[in-house]
């Protein structure tokens, strides 16, 4: 499996997630001044950023997208993610609607707690498979409909995993 970062120039946020140094989050202390996405737990509606990405030459399968993040708060209820996506290829059009969301959910917190890392995984399922080139259009939030926790989630990284040829 290989994996790269896909946040990127392309990121564009909805109003409420916003990049922010860690320590202006968390009452650190020992400090860290990286930055962070702040993905605050929804209250209506799906937040989270969306993105576009090209895939890999030697890329075979299993598309998933990878998070990690810090907890912000006391991790109790359900956290909950998802990613919508569209695969486009040279001379096909972007005007399409995202395809059906994967999701990440989690309501087991044993061992977790505040400022704790968290790692999970949403395994992506195009309708067409995706090949060497395609742009990738990624939307990735708080799935509003699942997600019941009343605390924030630091995103530090956004991966893509995959098999390589």
């Amino acid at each position: 499996m290989l994996e790269f970062s896909i946040l990127n120039h392309t990121t564009r946020f909805d109003d409420g997630v916003y990049p922010s140094p860690l320590s202006s989050e968390l009452a650190l202390t020992n400090a860290k001044e990286q930055l962070a996405i702040v993905m605050p737990f929804p209250t209506g509606a799906d937040l989270g950023f969306e993105l576009a990405f090209p895939i890999p030459q030697g890329y075979v399968s299993t598309p998933t997208i990878v998070f990690r993040g810090i907890i912000d708060g006391t991790p109790a209820s359900i956290l909950a993610f998802g990613a919508q996506q569209l695969g486009v290829d040279d001379s096909e059009s972007i005007d399409q609607a995202y395809e059906a969301e994967d999701l990440h959910s989690n309501s087991t917190w044993t061992g977790y707690a505040d400022e704790d890392m968290y790692e999970g995984t949403i395994t992506l399922t195009p309708a067409a498979v995706y090949v060497a080139g395609d742009m990738v259009f990624l939307k990735f939030y708080r799935d509003d409909s699942v997600d019941t926790s009343t605390w924030n989630f630091l995103l530090v990284d956004l991966l893509f995993r995959y098999t390589e040829a």
